[in-house]
């Protein structure tokens, strides 16, 4: 059966106005969504192919140069759309700068549908890459399926448009020409109109993933800071208190309190209270690092961290260094002491039993906090229930302790004992070298040794996990990853002349070997152990 193309075109034109009409409706200027944008693109799409069906009843101007620059400009509305929908700045000299390439190639070729031709789908193909690369940029923030269904959709445009700028470079532009009625042109409309249905119901579609997103996160989230809130704080400890216990590993949790706040509040107006909670949320927010940590806005200026396998050591330590970084804030507050925003803390830690359950360690870390309020603000104070190990000093090496390899660590694989045992000994071997003397060279060879070792080791452990069932394996995997971009962060700054060799073993042998390798990684021991 011979195609008609003029037929095809006037679906096509039904089809555009139909979704128009649909996305329009949902669509909302003040939500800046990308919807409104993108229902403004599906009508430029329509006006475009109406006045390319008018050739020969209105202006060869009209019915061609303004019908091409203006289906440009419908990609780069759609493309405008897309990146306020990804709350991105658009580039746009990049996405406005075909249509003025349009404009000016019909207008200088106006009589050579040859050119026209090769030129607009040319034009038309760099338009859809820029909008599958923005949406593959933006994928990993994009929540659901809907995005999906967009590059589908687009994707087949690349290559027609590919095929019908060879055809017209061969000398057959009139196969391509709006009315002619073969396989090429209905191949192409008809794939115009898969590809408009598939992107208007992936526009529809993401749209309605990111509202139920939103919901979810707002059920969850502190509305003004974006930090959890009391909800998910239940939910995330009613997770990590029993996972605790069963594994014997540490949990610690601290209370901070934003001093003076209400006084704050009074002097400078609720305006700035609120960019001071949100400047103190960001804070919180980079100190939580690793995938299990988790920041949370406990009620007014009062904020939480749930800290897993962490001892009280280590969260007095992360403690100290988010006290000092909002003090470095600097945000003026006259009727503090200190003359700025400063915050007090309390730390307590479930390391040895010596807490009944969730409610007594939130409670010995708020009694810790209104200790430090009492002793002048600006500090941090461990409850007195949870017991402080040794803990090095970052500035010296001579702190250390010597880790020895003691039978209690072995999980059970000969492969993952083998290398703990042996990484355990690099970073002794690392003491010792820096202890000595040694010159920056050479410490800086040992400590590449131990990283690519680190690394190779997570990979083996992951693998084995993995196929033990080991169901926290993907949240384990995570933390592997945060320690490997920490490490090598800090190889990068040790090699640079920009951080000392202390803060560097602190970091291998007490996040990397003493908090990771011998406590966190104890969650999968039951899983991976053989029988002796």
């Amino acid at each position: 059966m011979e195609p008609h193309s003029p037929t095809i075109f006037l679906a096509i034109l039904a089809v555009n106005a139909t979704l128009t009409v649909s996305l329009a409706a949902g669509a909302s200027r003040a939500n800046r969504d990308g919807i409104y944008l993108w229902a403004i693109a599906l009508a430029l799409h329509t006006l475009s192919f109406a006045l390319f069906g008018l050739r020969g009843k209105i202006s060869d101007f009209a019915s061609t140069t303004v019908a091409a620059t203006i289906l440009s400009a419908s990609w780069a509305v759609f493309a405008e759309g897309l990146f306020q929908f990804q709350q991105r700045k658009p580039p746009r000299r990049l996405i406005w700068l075909p249509v003025v390439v349009i404009s000016i190639a019909f207008l200088a070729f106006r009589d050579s549908l040859t050119t026209r031709v090769v030129v607009s789908s040319i034009i038309y193909v760099a338009q859809t890459i820029l909008i599958l690369v923005a949406l593959n940029q933006g994928r990993r923030a994009t929540v659901g399926r809907g995005q999906y269904f967009i590059a589908i959709g687009l994707a087949p445009v690349i290559p027609i448009f590919v095929f019908r700028a060879l055809l017209a470079a061969t000398g057959q532009a009139d196969k391509v020409s709006m009315f002619a009625s073969n396989q090429v042109q209905a191949i192409s409309f008809l794939a115009a109109i898969v590809a408009t249905i598939l992107v208007a119901i992936g526009l529809l579609v993401m749209s309605k993933e990111q509202a139920e997103d939103r919901s979810r996160r707002s059920a969850t989230h502190d509305q003004l800071t974006g930090l959890a809130n009391r909800r998910r704080i239940d939910e995330v400890l009613s997770k990590e208190w029993p996972r605790a216990k069963r594994n014997a590993s540490p949990l610690a949790l601290v209370m901070l309190d934003v001093d003076l706040f209400k006084k704050f509040n009074d002097r400078y107006g609720h305006q700035r209270g609120d960019e001071c909670l949100k400047s103190v949320a960001r804070v919180l927010q980079a100190g939580a690092q690793r995938g299990g940590d988790l920041a949370a806005r406990y009620g007014g200026e009062e904020f939480l961290l749930i800290l897993p396998d962490t001892d009280a050591a280590a969260a007095q330590r992360l403690t100290e260094t988010v006290r000092h970084a909002v003090e470095a804030l600097d945000m003026t507050h006259e009727q503090s002491p200190f003359g700025k925003v400063t915050v007090s803390a309390g730390v307590a830690a479930l390391s040895d039993g010596s807490y009944e359950n969730t409610e007594s360690l939130l409670r010995a870390a708020d009694v810790a906090l209104y200790r430090a309020k009492r002793n002048g603000r600006n500090q941090v104070q461990l409850a007195s229930g949870s017991s402080l190990q040794a803990e090095p000093d970052g500035n010296s090496l001579g702190n250390f302790v010597q880790l020895v390899w003691h039978p209690a660590y072995e999980c059970g694989n000969a492969v993952i004992d083998a290398q703990h045992r042996a990484l355990l000994a690099q970073t002794g071997k690392l003491l010792t070298a820096s202890l000595s003397g040694k010159p920056a060279h050479e410490l800086a060879a040992h400590i590449d040794a131990i990283v690519r070792d680190v690394v190779q080791h997570f990979r083996d452990e992951e693998a084995i996990i993995a196929a033990a069932g080991f169901p926290d394996t993907a949240e384990h995997a995570a933390v592997h990853r945060q320690l490997v971009e920490k490490a090598v962060e800090l190889v990068d700054r040790f090699n640079d002349g920009m951080l000392g060799i202390g803060e560097l073993f602190q970091f291998l042998a007490h996040d990397v070997v003493a908090r990771h390798f011998l406590a966190a990684d104890r969650s999968f021991f039951p899983f991976v152990a053989t029988p002796r």
